[in-house]
């Protein structure tokens, strides 16, 4: 934090003897408090300020040792200046080194905050008022700040300068909706279902930073005209031997459809075996590290129970403890061709769910939130059960082939044998506007779509298009259990008018075989998605 001293001096006539002693007395008193003023200062891109000195600057770290943190490595991509006792070459723009190294600037951000706009300044507080404990200020949502004034008293006077503040938390607020609307038609002996609007998502949440290396998030929300808590969690960067560690009720690290931000998924709701396999949120403690100089990321999770998963997914077992990995890479990545970015992802996930004398459950809807669940598995008893998931990605310039294969295995309690359910799905679509998908390397996932223009009537722009197929299949049949089978074919219209608002027009026509409703079933849905 910058040592400094502004004095005021009295605003009554005072003579130049006295003016000067009151300036030494105010220098001295400074100098006691904040110790010498040879300090750098380290301005981060948060609005935080270190004092302290810098140790050294290699490749895209600097070591810094902080008054209060003690010695800690921060990226030159969370820097926005470095102020010296002694002037030396100052650091790269931020922005620059952005350009000039692969990967979003923002390595550690998670799939929970909507991507930075590059065209966009980068976000500053509004100026410092001396009376200030919180500030607010608009920058792609609401952000704020919540300050600690540290004030000397200049002496022989009533007046207290301001030597410094101390940023204690730095974050944003925020909100996420969907509204959907859909209509039915059944056939082949599939009992009626009537068509109907939903409030499908509703969102407050916050995400910020208390220090350079923690931060946290908390979601509230409504699904389905149920409240309930989305995520709350801590998180602690750059722990030693561990990575990023997270802490609190987080998603699940287990399938892509499980793990890609909201927003991000191409059509309204997930191909049929995630709807069946994916937990949501669950209760845990997570490991998780890029891999391979960024082209890679792994994460280890221990998880536990979720309040009432079924919200979002079929999975509705409750396990004691459910270890789970995943880890993806990149191995093939060029921008350099014409046709735009060309990059293959590739993953797998894995986990033990421990149920012992309790029960697992499967169920899925159509690819539909307003439908009834048509294939489901009912309580089987259940000691534990083991899930294995790949996953694939290939984009290139404007199109994406994204796919995912899943198997569920249960062993049964008292030797009744053991039942084995899966999936799979593959999905394909093309941006007729020319957009590129990003790509979180931090989380190996793909990410939102931001619109090159927005839509504009008075500017003759509009917005985002995207068109997109996908064929999904899961079989919850084995054995003595008769959960069904379904096949469905999608096909989906999305249009972005900014980088905020989505609206999305899916058609769909499932089979289901066996299970509680057998039958045919054509869908015809729309959506409207605030992400702000």
């Amino acid at each position: 934090m910058t040592s400094r001293l502004r004095s005021r001096l009295p605003s009554r006539p005072t003579s130049l003897g006295i003016a000067a002693s009151r300036v030494r007395w105010a220098v001295i008193v400074a100098s006691l408090i904040v110790g010498p003023a040879q300090a750098d200062t380290l301005m981060l891109d948060t609005g935080e300020r270190l004092s302290g000195r810098v140790l050294s600057e290699e490749g895209g770290t600097v070591v810094f040792e902080s008054d209060g943190l003690g010695r800690v490595s921060v990226s030159r991509e969370r820097i926005a200046r470095i102020e010296r006792s002694v002037q030396k070459e100052a650091l790269p723009d931020p922005a620059v080194v952005a350009e000039n190294v692969k990967g979003p600037a923002e390595v550690d951000r998670t799939f929970s905050e909507l991507p930075q706009d590059r065209a966009a300044a980068p976000s500053q507080p509004p100026p410092e008022q001396r009376e200030d404990l919180l500030r607010l200020w608009i920058d792609q949502g609401l952000r704020y700040q919540i300050v600690q004034p540290v004030r000397i008293p200049v002496p022989f006077s009533d007046h207290a300068e301001l030597l410094r503040e101390d940023v204690r938390v730095t974050g944003r607020i925020g909100v996420r909706f969907s509204g959907d609307v859909a209509g039915y038609e059944s056939s082949r002996g599939m009992p009626s279902i009537p068509g109907d609007r939903a409030l499908r998502f509703l969102v407050f949440y916050t995400t910020g930073d208390w220090s350079p290396t923690t931060s946290y998030t908390l979601q509230l929300g409504v699904v389905d005209d149920k409240p309930f808590l989305n995520q709350a969690s801590l998180r602690w960067r750059d722990v030693r031997y561990a990575g990023n560690l997270s802490f609190g009720y987080l998603v699940v690290q287990q399938t892509l459809g499980n793990v890609q931000p909201f927003g991000g998924a191409t059509f309204m709701e997930h191909g049929l075996p995630v709807l069946a396999f994916a937990p949501g949120n669950r209760m845990g403690l997570q490991s998780d590290r890029t891999l391979w100089n960024e082209r890679g990321a792994v994460t280890l999770g221990l998880y536990s129970a979720g309040v009432d998963p079924g919200l979002n997914f079929g999975e509705k077992s409750q396990s004691l403890l459910r270890p789970t990995v995943r880890i993806t890479g990149v191995p093939y990545e060029s921008d350099r061709r014409s046709g735009g970015r060309r990059l293959l992802h590739v993953g797998a996930s894995a986990s033990l769910n421990i149920a012992n004398d309790s029960t697992v459950r499967y169920q899925s809807r159509p690819e539909s939130f307003i439908a009834p669940f048509v294939v489901d598995t009912g309580d089987i008893e259940s000691r534990r059960a083991a899930f294995a998931g790949v996953e694939l990605v290939w984009m290139q310039g404007p199109f994406t082939l994204q796919a995912e294969a899943m198997l569920n295995q249960v062993e049964g309690q008292s030797g009744s044998g053991s039942h084995l359910f899966g999936g799979a799905y593959v999905q394909a679509s093309w941006m007729l506007t020319g957009e590129e998908s990003g790509y979180n390397r931090a989380v190996g996932v793909p990410d939102r779509v931001i619109p090159i223009q927005d839509f504009s009537t008075s500017a003759g722009t509009w917005g985002a298009w995207q068109v997109a197929a996908r064929q999904s299949y899961v079989d919850l049949t084995d054995g003595l259990v008769v959960g069904g089978r379904m096949e469905e074919s999608s096909l989906g219209l999305n249009w972005w008018w900014n980088r905020y608002l989505r609206w999305q027009l899916n058609y769909s026509f499932a089979r289901a075989h066996g299970g509680p409703m057998p039958g045919d079933l054509q869908i015809l849905q729309g959506r409207v998605q605030l992400m702000y």
